[in-house]
């Protein structure tokens, strides 16, 4: 008779926490989707098949606002694969190179990591608010303005830029200290005989640093995608449960209101049903995007050498 093997009651805790805390609520989740729950009375607890499925795509009240969100969700990520992903590698080789008052500018960048997506959110709205912003009060004290300029959350077209701008900062910790971490591990001498060789710094990064980022980088892609699509705590600090009027109203916004409402539960009707309906598709739209981006990444040549 075979000995078990020790290192599998070492991972049962892990394994348990993970089913109970994961793989459950998943489950709940896609089973909640298929009744009428609304989340207060029981006696709703009835089996509706893929009603709410049929609700969310073909009911205009629900489609609209699904996909309007969804397609936020997806220049939420396109702007974090254009703008946030280059400036995360070119600030973290700047670190790596140890620029002048590195130390200080990376307790700059990684001051986000520090406070939560709804401190970081107030403090937007405290410099870009139409009303009492800062920027608007500075520009009527210096004589530009002589009333307050509607071009921050009040006017929804800029809305989602500002958003951005915000993002930009916040986000971008994460990513930098996996780069960081990763451009650390490249032996020193490496970079030493490619000064020798009279490579310069964007030689340097190209053929040195660029390859051997491989996975920290396909990590980083597939990470900012299922942040894209998950995103809540910002756009909701800042556009409250409506995202200013869809401007910049995401998928998980409009789990939550369909849930939870958008005030006390005993006032506004809720519906659990078409909420985990919302929650299952997508879990499923996350697993196609990453399981695409992995797959399409670990062909990249740069990367597979």
């Amino acid at each position: 008779m075979k000995k078990s093997k020790p290192y599998i009651w070492y991972m049962l805790p892990g394994l348990i926490f993970y089913s109970a805390f994961m793989i459950l609520p998943i489950f709940l989740t896609a089973l909640i989707s298929l009744t009428g729950f609304n989340g207060v009375n029981w006696d709703t607890l009835t089996w509706v098949g893929g009603d709410n499925y049929v609700k969310l795509f073909t009911d205009p009240s629900n489609s609209s606002v699904y996909w309007n969100a969804l397609i936020n969700n997806l220049k939420f990520i396109a702007v974090e694969y254009v703008i946030i992903i280059p400036i995360q590698l070119l600030v973290s080789y700047a670190f790596y190179r140890k620029i002048h008052f590195h130390k200080f500018l990376e307790g700059v960048f990684f001051l986000p990591y520090v406070f939560s997506a709804a401190v970081i959110g107030f403090f937007s709205t405290i410099v870009f608010n139409e009303s009492f912003g800062l920027i608007n009060k500075a520009l009527i004290a210096m004589g530009v303005s002589r009333m307050n300029l509607p071009v921050f959350y009040a006017d929804t077209s800029h809305a989602f830029a500002l958003m951005m701008g915000t993002g930009i900062w916040y986000s971008s910790v994460i990513g930098m200290m996996i780069l960081l971490s990763n451009m650390k591990n490249i032996p020193a001498d490496v970079m030493e005989a490619a000064t020798v060789d009279g490579a310069n710094e964007w030689k340097k990064f190209i053929h040195i640093i660029l390859p051997d980022l491989g996975p920290g980088m396909i990590n980083i892609i597939v990470l900012d995608a299922i942040w894209g699509i998950t995103t809540f705590d910002l756009p909701y600090i800042l556009g409250g449960p409506y995202g200013l009027g869809g401007s910049i109203d995401f998928v998980n916004m409009m789990f939550y209101r369909t849930a939870f409402g958008s005030g006390a539960v005993s006032t506004v009707q809720t519906d659990y049903g078409l909420a985990a309906a919302i929650g299952t598709t997508t879990f499923v739209v996350i697993l196609i995007l990453t399981g695409i981006l992995q797959s399409g990444l670990r062909r990249v040549k740069v990367w597979n050498e």
